[in-house]
């Protein structure tokens, strides 16, 4: 087997191949085996490792060891925290030797040893481990569930002529834990073509030559601090280097030591993730960038992808095509919504060829991912209660708490779990506030409530649930609804569905050596065995849903879509070529692909059958087409203002202007998307020709333009461009301006004093010739104010909506008898106040603005 070692720094890196010339392969340590085994009271004497120490007092079995996965020759009590193995064996000609290779099955960690030196160890620390200690982290062992135990390779050197000793120490994870296992082999590359030991397991597959010279895809090399097996959890530091010619040249090993060609070169911390893949041989990792010193996180960006820390090596399991992932994440981003940016890679660890990876985001709170507020702990009152928040629904076996469960239609529940907050920090308030919001869906999608005020698309940014149902059901995605399902809410914002995620079983593929096949052409996956909560379904079943459902499918599925089946067909060809080289050494290595070529052939085949059923299901959207929409437009942005006095971002506001001739009700009205968030309260009317003012921080806007803003929206504008979009209440799109910062948008609104002016309220607002950069100096805003303050519904049941001619500087809740019960500062003209505390009855409201003190009473309905 030719095999790479290096030794990786941040300034070096040297290489030494070696052609191995091996025969065959025998085992000299299996399963069956007798071992002598010690469940030590106290520390055992160091020299238990070594070939000449007395073991006779040990007891004798026959491995594997352990309990509770019914894998075990040898039953030990449960429960054990330690386990002490040793196993003498011959070597007959030291010389025919030509590799060595560990596989160890185990749970949860354990230390290998070879004549007294350590060879291998995985998530058990110090040295020597104690006797009682826990294992660091949780590893499932996997051959009773069918795969080859992990493999490690073992310097020759170490073995001796005549008699060797194998010792292995295995550790639980905690006395409490259900199962221990410990099936070690040891087997050897021999040179010769004679027989002198075991054959190998029937699961055993000799390591391959890899003919790896050059690729047109980047190398990541990653080696890890002493060499050490990369374990589930916690993470362990490691060296990283992508290597990437910024010329598109091949690249190849020897471009480490050419900084030019360095894309990347610093300290990572590594683990494996995952869940079921976990039991793969190939695993995918999860990493963190930090700066040289290893002692902080550093945000990087890594193959042209926006800086972050966080970041994945997906493996690709279980996914023949090498495809499916990629091309889900990339088709969701070409329909508008953000999904995790990839890049193909081939990976080098501690000097070993890994294979083809999928380096990609990590889902997070962040500008550059999933654009919200990240929530704090002290964030437990509105409006900085309603985000941002990141929720999914999933599996368990992360070990994070479940927060809530929800019913589903398969006669069990869906179990939903904090991202952000994190379930360690998520408070009692904000977990009720955001299952409030789902429960809120579930009732209201049930009862096809269509209300903008209190139904289902006053929770709900439609356009992102008619896209992740798009998206998931074009894939047939078993695992869509159920599990690794994300939801995201900012700050004032609607709860929207995504970003879609772990897309691997899907197009026709899934889980075929545990007996799964349910990704089918001709099903909806929200009816099937995965089914989700049932507000899922409830929504497709809502007629108005289903046609705009229907619409947008319609309009993706045309000529030069991103759903026409030709488009599909060239994104396929375009992709498999990015990474057609590396198929053979990714066969070579693992020898899961089969026949790539025929793979995506039955692909794009089953692709074509999935989009005629759907077809023939979204048909009808006559009902939808063409609903009719205000003319409201975007005049005035100010994206990048200029100021001594105030934070810059504090001084954005956007105009918007009724262009119209009729009175426009803005009820259900918001932006969309996420990064700037705002929805116009209930109930109120923009008058013909009327110019709302909305800016990012109400009392600095005030203060330096001279008036008040109509709203406060939460976020901030990029300073570099982004697309704002107005919909109304169902998600059609009233109107959009995609920005920017560079030519021919005028340079003087980036950050010179200037904000963006439409030159005519009637000209398209998306062309950037139709604006202009008007001087903020001398700025004053011409808001048209409403008549009176206002303060509706009333009778309330559980809100009310505030809105003055001027700023509002304080308002006072007293019940009928005088008595304060609560008070607020809000310092805009329009506020949205929550009364679900106050009990039925009659309250006073004082509210205090530029014209003196004003009373309303209000009453309070249940």
């Amino acid at each position: 087997m030719a095999r790479i070692s290096f030794l990786l720094s941040l300034l070096t890196l040297c290489y030494t191949n070696v052609i191995a010339q091996v025969d065959h392969w025998e085992s000299v340590v299996l399963e069956g085996d007798t071992f002598m085994f010690l469940i030590p009271s106290s520390q055992p004497p160091a020299q238990w490792i070594q070939l000449g120490f007395d073991d006779s007092q040990w007891a004798q079995g026959d491995s594997g060891f352990g309990y509770g996965d019914n894998d075990d020759n040898t039953i030990i009590p449960n429960p054990t925290i330690t386990l002490y193995l040793r196993k003498t064996f011959n070597i007959v000609d030291f010389n025919a030797i030509e590799e060595v290779l560990l596989h160890m099955d185990y749970d949860d960690g354990f230390v290998a040893y070879l004549n007294g030196l350590e060879i291998a160890r995985d998530l058990v620390s110090g040295s020597p481990p104690g006797f009682d200690q826990p294992a660091d982290g949780l590893h499932e062992a996997t051959l009773y569930q069918g795969f080859t135990p992990e493999a490690i390779a073992v310097d020759p050197s170490i073995l001796m002529p005549g008699e060797n000793i194998l010792a292995v120490e295995v550790h639980n994870e905690s006395t409490t834990s259900s199962d221990l296992s410990a099936i070690p082999f040891l087997s050897l590359g021999i040179n010769t073509s004679s027989t002198e030991y075991s054959p190998t397991p029937s699961w055993f597959t000799a390591p391959v030559d890899i003919d790896f010279v050059s690729t047109s895809l980047p190398i990541i090399l990653i080696e890890t601090e002493s060499n050490q097996t990369i374990p589930d959890e916690p993470k362990i530091g490691a060296s990283m280097k992508i290597i990437r010619r910024s010329d598109g040249s091949a690249n190849t090993l020897e471009d480490a030591n050419d900084l030019s060609a360095l894309d990347y070169s610093g300290q990572v911390r590594i683990e494996i993730r995952g869940s079921s893949s976990q039991a793969l041989p190939k695993k995918s990792y999860g990493f963190t960038t930090y700066d040289l010193n290893n002692a902080d996180k550093e945000n990087v960006s890594l193959l042209g992808m926006p800086k972050e820390n966080d970041w994945i090596l997906n493996s690709l399991a279980f996914d023949p095509s090498l495809l499916r992932d990629y091309l889900a994440y990339n088709l969701a981003i070409t329909l508008g919504e953000y999904a995790a940016r990839t890049q193909y890679c081939e990976v080098f660890i501690n000097g070993e060829y890994n294979g083809l990876y999928l380096l990609q985001e990590k889902l997070k709170a962040d500008n550059n991912r999933i654009d919200i507020n990240k929530i704090e702990p002290d964030d437990n009152q509105l409006p900085k209660l309603s985000g941002g928040y990141i929720t999914k629904a999933d599996k368990t076996t992360g070990g994070d708490p479940i927060a809530w469960s929800m019913p589903n239609y398969s006669g069990w529940t869906t179990d939903f779990i904090h991202e952000v907050p994190s379930p360690q920090e998520a408070t009692n308030q904000q977990t009720q506030y955001i299952r409030s919001v789902f429960e809120d869906l579930r009732t209201t999608s049930l009862a096809g409530n269509r209300s903008l005020v209190d139904g289902y698309p006053s929770i709900i940014d439609i356009p992102s649930f008619v896209d992740y149902f798009i998206v998931n059901e074009l894939a047939s995605n078993p695992d869509a609804y159920q599990f690794s399902t994300y939801f995201h809410k900012d700050r004032n914002g609607k709860l929207r569905a995504g970003p879609i995620w772990d897309i691997n079983l899907s197009f026709g593929n899934d889980l075929f050596q545990w007996g799964f096949d349910r990704s089918h052409t001709d099903i909806w996956q929200f009816e099937e065995e995965n089914v989700g909560a049932t507000f899922w379904k409830d929504l497709f079943d809502d007629s108005e849903f289903n046609c705009l459902l229907a619409k947008r499918w319609n309009q993706l599925r045309q000529q030069g879509q991103p759903l026409h089946l030709n488009s599909i067909e060239q994104r396929i060809d375009s992709s498999v070529s990015l990474f057609q080289d590396a198929i053979e050494r990714e066969e070579a290595k693992w020898s899961r692909i089969g026949d790539h070529a025929n793979e995506i052939s039955q692909m794009k085949s089953w692709i074509a059958q999935r989009i005629s059923w759907m077809d023939a299901r979204l048909s009808s959207s006559s009902e939808c087409s063409n609903p009719a929409l205000p003319e409201l437009v975007i005049s005035k942005i100010h994206y990048h203002p200029n100021s001594d006095l105030f934070e810059e971002d504090d001084l954005e506001f956007i105009e918007i202007t009724n262009r119209g001739t009729t009175e426009v009700d803005l009820t259900g009205i918001y932006f969309g998307g996420t990064g700037l968030v705002y929805q116009f309260p209930i109930g109120v009317t923009m008058a013909a020709g009327q110019r709302i003012m909305l800016a990012n921080d109400a009392e600095t806007f005030e203060e330096s333009y001279g008036t008040a803003p109509f709203g406060e929206f939460s976020r901030n504008l990029s300073n570099s461009g982004r697309s704002i979009e107005l919909l109304d209440g169902w998600g059609s799109q009233i109107d959009i301006v995609t920005y920017s910062d560079d030519a021919p948008w005028p340079s003087e609104a980036d950050g010179d004093g200037s904000y963006l002016e439409l030159i005519g309220i009637n000209t398209d607002n998306d062309d950037p010739a139709n604006w202009k950069a008007t001087p903020t100096e001398g700025f004053v805003t011409a808001i048209d104010a409403l008549s009176a303050t206002q303060v509706y519904p009333n009778p309330s049941s559980d809100y009310l909506i505030i809105q003055s001619q001027s700023v509002i500087s304080e308002i006072r809740v007293l019940d009928i008898n005088g008595r304060l019960l609560d008070k607020m500062t809000p310092r805009l003209s329009s506020y949205y106040y929550n009364t679900r505390f106050l009990h039925v009855g009659v309250y006073l409201l004082l509210i205090q603005n530029a014209g003196g003190l004003e009373q309303q009473r209000i009453i309070i309905q249940k």
